[in-house]
């Protein structure tokens, strides 16, 4: 209800304000969908996106109604150095440091399959101030364009940390041992897997592009580097 008592604040005092409303692709949940963009149907599978998608149709609700300026952004996942470590992205490259620095055995992991279209936080949060420049208010999605799987960020990650991982078994057996040293680095443990997955996130941001004139700047090895990096000046 947050949004919607700010917009109320916003059409009753000040409707010169503009806001943004930061909107998440977990909305889109488990749409059957090569892509997503601005049009796609919406399917959440959590409480954090059933809410998230209420704000948002609020969002387009007051700019309709009442002329506001308020606008939101779809954004993919984006990541930095400053990420949560309770995210998936966080969790994997502090892990991985900290087994690299001997404080820590293994990372364990849910569902490593799952797909996601990851960016830098620092080129999204550029978007959100272009789309805050516009004379009109519209929303649009932001994302890198591309997609990854867990494991394949594992193994990004890990690469450049020094590891060179080799996969064996599968479901919960699946397990990636360090070729150099035999040792266990990463093991599937059931707890971490959710009730309902959104196994494939991919974005589709031709809108931004064409509108605001903006693109992704940082890939995902650039990406996975200033988050590793990160992690290891804190040892040094």
């Amino acid at each position: 209800l947050g949004v919607t008592r700010i917009l109320e604040a916003i059409r009753n005092y000040s409707k010169k304000t503009k806001f943004y409303q930061a909107s998440t692709s977990e909305m889109y949940g488990n749409i059957k969908s090569i892509n997503q963009n601005e049009l796609t149907a919406f399917h959440p599978v959590s409480p954090y996106a059933v809410s998230k998608l209420y704000a948002h149709w609020m969002v387009n609700l007051y700019r309709e109604a009442y002329d506001l300026y308020c606008c939101s952004g779809i954004l993919f996942n984006h990541e930095s150095p400053l990420r949560g470590s309770e995210f998936v992205t966080k969790k994997i490259i502090s892990d991985l440091a900290s087994i690299k620095f001997g404080y820590l055995s293994n990372l364990s992991l849910g569902n490593i399959y799952s797909k996601r279209d990851w960016g830098y936080s620092e080129d999204y949060v550029e978007a959100m101030w272009m789309m805050l420049q516009q004379k009109r208010a519209e929303d649009f999605v932001i994302s890198s364009g591309k997609t990854y799987t867990v494991k394949e960020f594992i193994n990004k990650a890990a690469k450049y940390y020094g590891f060179n991982l080799i996969w064996q078994g599968k479901g919960l057996y699946e397990k990636a041992i360090d070729k150099n040293t035999k040792k266990i680095i990463v093991k599937i443990d059931k707890k971490y897997f959710r009730p309902t997955e959104v196994n494939f996130l991919f974005g589709n941001s031709v809108k931004a592009k064409k509108i605001l004139k903006w693109a992704p700047k940082t890939n995902i090895n650039q990406l996975i580097k200033k988050m590793c990096d990160y992690e290891i000046s804190k040892y040094k």
